[in-house]
Order: C-alpha cells, then structure tokens, then sequence
C-alpha cells in the first residue's frame, strides 16, 4: 500500500489536485493507494497532550493505523510554506511520532514532491522535510520532483501540462520500483 500525502490544512489548496492526480496514476500503475488531505485534519487533535501517547487522540490514532504504521510507501506532497513545509504536516508528523516511533518510517520510501507558485518547487522545503524523514529512517527516493510555477500548470482546476503529467508519472514509476 502506498499513501499519498496532501500535506497542507489549507481548504481548495491546489497541492490537493497535484496529489490525486498522483494517486490516480499510482492506481493506474496497478497500485493499491489512499490519499490522505491535511486540510481534514481538526486542529483539536494538536494539544498539550500529543506528545503523551496515553493521551494520543484516539481520531489521530486511527489516521495513523490507516495511512501511516501498514504502509509500505508514501510520496509526500508539500507546498512552500515559508521556505520550508507547512506547520501542519510537521505537526501531523511530531503528533503520530509519540506512538510507534521505529514503524512510521523506518525502512520505507518516500517521494517527496515540492509544490510552489514561484520557481524553485520548494526545493528548500523538501530538503528540511526529507532531513526530518531520514532522521526518523525513512529512505527518501533521491530524485525530488519540484513543481514549479503551478498556476501555469492548471487549467479549470484540472493539471494540463504535458511535461508535468509526464514527471509525475515517471516518479510515481520510481516510487514504485523502490
């Protein structure tokens, strides 16, 4: 199972449609996915009380059960937030990290894509997001994909750009073949 990671809270983010249409072509390849979208996360399940795992959310508990701890792969999407990743996604990370630390990532492979309305793709983002990973001894897959100038890239809330569908494509093969 692979689980594809919208990893921003904001509603209508467009990182959402690059991360479907991800997911779409990972089940397209033959491949069982689920996406997981930051943005239904209740900011309720992030207390004083997320580092106790005796106090853990019990909703919290669950997303992990089901996107996180039988989960072979994941591939990470990430806006540009700052110069880095969103809160969310680092809070989401640190709140399921109190429980079964060595099976969140341990040994599995990660994609990371980079979403950004400037030039770099969140080329930074991804660096601090992956430094994170490997720490927690996740295998990030060494071609990031940055995406670029994402206004351009959609039309009618639909990805259009050939060249973009194509990359997505081709690390979704290597995710795969990991």
């Amino acid at each position: 199972m692979i689980t594809v990671i919208s990893g921003t809270n904001r509603q209508s983010s467009q990182t959402l449609l690059f991360a479907a249409h991800f997911a779409a072509q990972i089940r397209a390849l033959g491949q069982e996915v689920q996406l997981l979208d930051l943005a239904e996360l209740r900011i309720d399940f992030f207390s004083e009380d997320m580092y106790n795992p005796k106090a853990m959310s019990p909703e919290l508990l669950a997303l992990q059960r089901k996107f996180v701890l039988g989960v072979e792969k994941f591939a990470i999407f990430a806006p540009e937030y700052n110069g880095s990743y969103p809160g969310v996604l680092k809070m989401f990370i640190d709140g399921i990290s109190v429980n079964e630390y060595s099976s969140i990532f341990k040994g599995k492979h990660v994609a990371l894509v980079g979403v950004a309305s400037g030039r770099a793709g969140n080329l930074r983002g991804m660096d601090h997001l992956g430094a994170c990973i490997n720490h927690m001894g996740g295998w990030v897959l060494p071609n990031k994909l940055p995406l670029s100038n994402i206004g351009s890239l959609v039309e009618n809330d639909e990805l259009t750009d050939k060249d973009t569908i194509n990359a997505l494509k081709a690390h979704a093969e290597q995710l795969i073949a990991a």
